[in-house]
């Protein structure tokens, strides 16, 4: 940590997280429902909010701006094994249709253990941070 976090950043943290978890409920729910299309649907831009706030609490970007692709990059650096997959997929603009909701499973669990992580390094790094 290099210094005081702008509220602001804060606020954005705690947003992007907090939408993060609230899209991985939701794919639980669709995930017992047996729709494991919508899981994933519902999942996906949960984990990339996920990895945005893990590549801001490493990068801290109220101090250095980085371009739409270099962030693109650290946040792949950052996902979960088969979200990277997922990532590569909608690169190739393919949809997640035709997901059965067992093959979904093992994803929408490796996110919710993503977004646990991801909400306790963030605790963490709060608990460290003096604010401005």
């Amino acid at each position: 940590m290099s210094g005081p976090i702008p509220t602001r950043w804060l606020t954005q943290v705690e947003t992007q997280l907090a939408d993060a978890e609230r899209r991985m409920a939701a794919a639980a729910q669709h995930l017992e429902a047996g729709a494991g299309a919508r899981a994933i649907e519902e999942a996906y831009p949960g984990i990339m909010a996920a990895a945005i706030v893990r590549v801001w609490l490493r990068d801290e970007p109220w101090h250095t701006q980085r371009s739409h692709q270099e962030l693109l990059r650290m946040m792949r650096d950052e996902l979960p094994n088969g979200f990277l997959a997922l990532f590569e997929m909608k690169g190739d603009r393919r949809s997640f249709a035709g997901w059965r909701a067992e093959d979904a499973r093992p994803l929408i669990e490796e996110g919710r253990t993503f977004t646990s992580e991801t909400r306790a390094a963030v605790e963490s790094w709060q608990k460290r941070s003096p604010t401005t």
